[in-house]
């Protein structure tokens, strides 16, 4: 797995420096330095690809390098690098890139021109790498970057299979797709499989040919429903989503993926679905894109924010940040209604709930062709803001579509029955489906002492994080410590529903009612102030902190409340909210 690189004076970086997580999308303005970041990946693909097997030789005189040293000069025979203005800003080589992996072993590349690419490679303890014969003892990860890819050829033959392969990762690769399929049998059934598993209604019906010679004609026979026909009929779309899955299929599970905006050729629906299916498949993944679709289904910190002018690439941390870097990149825009006709649903909710519904909308339905953030929706200040909520059901019913379904959802924080009620009343007179959760807030249902506990031991490595114990009495302690504070907010309500009580009878009736709920301390406290009580104790404790998006994606099925599974099944299939 990649870990950490350096580029200085290559291109339009001068000193630049990046750190890779397992999962990085890469973004930034266009001209940010995407493009020369894959070209510098690609040259450490090659070396990588060549390490056990070219001669090690010493250093060329160009590169002022200490005679003593040994490397590699691979061929970039293939690749398509210009070597026009190969140096920052017009000055001269050499080029250095510097690149660490997880198990300690590093790479060194030096380039002059492109002619002249001279790479050292280092054990894990530091030392030179200075024959094949030790390279051959040392394990490099496995590196796998998309190539450039093109809308396929109308005709292919059967070509020689050393030229087949040996030209598998360079630009020509499109116009022998159909001979890898031919030469790569195994891989075969395996391609298929994924094809048919990640469009719907569209499969691999057929390689024509595959059992002639050497200059006979090859066809792939491609059924989209029930229409079959040869791939070069289908469209420019198609034929590149087939050779990103191929690519895919020759990935191996260790293996590092780079892909470079695969948005630039797919349709919204299939860079989700891309995404979808990478994550959790392969053990590293990198890549660039403008895509707000690909990006709407990472974790904020897992968004690589590339800036040349920059000294280090920096990751965002938050969902502000991520909107910054939207907007940034100029690829923000307003799809909602659009996504409306299609998705006959329309989602309201309090605050950023909707962060924590898609996650957990996501660990139920992991195949949905509807991920919950693409659901059109609106945050209103809850109940404050049920006005909002009338008058958009109302335009969608003057817009004149009776098959848009409205849901809502709101937290009952400490309202009394008879406010909850008339809300419910309110709602079915305007054809709205809402749910008020039973609990006070939706940050309640997150209080899941396991998954909270298995957080923390992941995230303490080499510390001793507390037992489920010892963090469910932390938990139930600082519940204690909020019951004054409960009594209060249900007394402010009682209060404000009956303004001629007198406040000792309020605060008895308030008193009564909580303590006859204390049993089930969890649901009436604020769950959201809980957590970040919680979260000042592990500061204090651990000097670590967890958020509350992140407790959300822990989440297993089985540990997501019954009432939650309840209402997001029902904003899945588009169908009613389950009575109270």
């Amino acid at each position: 797995m990649l870990k950490y690189l350096k580029i200085e004076n290559y291109r339009c970086f001068e000193h630049h420096e990046i750190e890779f997580k397992n999962l990085s999308i890469v973004v930034g303005k266009n001209n940010a330095g995407k493009s020369t970041l894959i070209e510098v990946l690609r040259l450490v693909a090659i070396v990588i690809n060549k390490y056990q097997t070219s001669n090690y030789e010493p250093p060329p005189l160009q590169l002022g390098l200490p005679r003593i040293s040994r490397g590699i000069r691979p061929s970039l025979k293939g690749i398509d690098i210009s070597p026009e203005n190969l140096f920052y800003h017009y000055k001269t080589g050499p080029a250095r890139i510097e690149v660490e992996f997880e198990n300690r072993t590093k790479i060194e590349i030096h380039v002059e021109n492109s002619d002249i690419i001279y790479a050292m490679i280092y054990d894990n303890k530091g030392r030179m790498i200075d024959s094949k014969k030790s390279a051959q003892l040392l394990e490099l990860p496995d590196i796998r970057i998309l190539p450039q890819i093109s809308p396929l050829p109308e005709k292919e033959v059967i070509l020689d299979e050393f030229y087949v392969r040996s030209n598998l990762n360079s630009t020509r690769t499109s116009l022998h797709f159909r001979n890898q399929l031919k030469y790569n049998n195994n891989e075969f059934t395996k391609f298929q499989k994924i094809v048919s598993e990640n469009w719907d209604g569209l499969s691999v019906h057929s390689l024509e040919g595959r059992d002639l010679g050497q200059g006979e004609r090859l066809g792939l026979q491609i059924r989209e429903n029930n229409f079959v026909a040869e791939v070069s009929w289908m469209g420019h779309g198609v034929q590149m989503w087939l050779q990103t899955m191929w690519f895919l299929c020759r990935c191996s599970p260790s293996s590092t993926v780079i892909l470079d905006e695969p948005d630039v050729y797919m349709h919204v629906d299939l860079q989700r679905k891309l995404i979808r299916s990478l994550k959790g498949r392969y053990s590293q993944i990198i890549i660039t894109s403008h895509s707000t679709e690909i990006i709407s289904e990472v974790e904020p910190d897992n968004i690589l924010l590339i800036d040349k002018s920059k000294r280090k690439s920096t990751y965002t941390t938050n969902f502000p940040a991520v909107k910054r870097v939207l907007e940034n990149i100029g690829s923000i825009h307003n799809i909602q209604l659009s996504r409306l006709w299609s998705a006959n649903k329309f989602l309201i909710v309090e605050g950023y709930d909707i962060e924590i519904l898609k996650r957990l909308h996501y660990t139920l339905f992991p195949e949905s062709n509807d991920p919950l953030d693409t659901i059109p929706n609106m945050s209103i200040g809850g109940w404050g803001g049920w006005n909002y909520a009338i008058g958009s059901r109302m335009m969608l019913k003057n817009a004149g579509d009776q098959t848009i379904v409205t849901y809502c959802l709101f937290d009952s924080d400490y309202y009394p029955e008879s406010a909850i009620n008339q809300r419910y009343v309110e709602a079915e007179k305007n054809s709205i489906q809402l749910h008020i959760w039973s609990k006070k807030e939706i940050e309640n249902y997150l209080l899941v002492p396991t998954a909270i506990h298995r957080i923390i031991q992941r995230e303490l490595r080499g510390r001793v994080p507390p037992s489920l114990t010892e963090l469910q009495d932390h938990i139930d302690t600082l519940a204690e410590t909020m019951k004054d504070n409960v009594v209060d907010c249900f007394s402010s309500e009682l209060k404000h529903e009956n303004k001629s009580m007198e406040i000792g009878t309020v605060l008895k009736k308030a008193r009564i009612y909580v303590q006859n709920r204390w049993n089930d301390k969890l649901s009436v406290v604020s769950g959201k102030q809980l957590l970040s009580d919680l979260n000042n104790k592990l500061v204090t404790d651990y000097s670590y902190s967890i958020s509350i998006n992140k407790i959300a994606k822990e989440l297993r099925r089985e540990e997501i409340h019954p009432e939650l599974v309840k209402i997001l099944e029902a904003i899945e299939k588009i169908t009613n909210f389950p009575l109270r």
